[in-house]
């Protein structure tokens, strides 16, 4: 099992920091970080004072999921 997200894969997990634009609180953080933790491969830490998010991704693939969502919750990327 993986010690960082808990999963049961057996490979690497892709590591990208994606500056996002539009969060000002934590409430934004957490509304955000729900909406990409529920995609499957993807566990997400948003930061509205960096302005960013992290990810770490069970595959470069599942980078495009996360992005659209970000637009979706309706943040700049």
């Amino acid at each position: 099992m993986c010690d960082t997200c808990g999963c049961s894969c057996e490979h690497a997990h892709v590591h990208i920091v994606v500056p996002v634009k539009g969060m000002s609180c934590e409430k934004c953080e957490a509304r955000l970080e729900a909406a990409l933790n529920a995609l499957p491969g993807v566990h997400a830490t948003a930061d509205h004072e960096l302005a960013c998010v992290n990810l770490l991704l069970h595959d470069s693939a599942d980078l495009a999921k996360a992005k659209q969502t970000i637009l979706e919750q309706g943040y700049e990327l």
